[in-house]
């Protein structure tokens, strides 16, 4: 999982070269997609342990919306 965060944000870095808001909408897309596989059935559920599954899906969800949402309040300095 790290890995794949990892990868997220040099993906979403490189994204930031062509422009700001594609970058960080990108970059929600680890969170969200970290959220979706919480949410997945039996062989992923075993990766996640001692927590609650609505919890993580929920937080997962509330920073790809807030990474969006500062996406677009920040103004661009073009």
């Amino acid at each position: 999982m790290l890995l794949a965060c990892l990868l997220g944000i040099l993906i979403a870095a490189a994204c930031t070269i062509i422009d700001f808001r594609l970058g960080a909408i990108v970059l929600a897309v680890v969170p969200a997609g970290l959220a979706m596989m919480r949410a997945m059935p039996e062989p992923w559920e075993e990766v996640w342990t001692n927590r609650s599954k609505s919890v993580d899906i929920g937080t997962g969800l509330f920073f790809a919306v807030v990474l969006v949402a500062l996406a677009f309040v920040v103004p661009e300095s073009r």
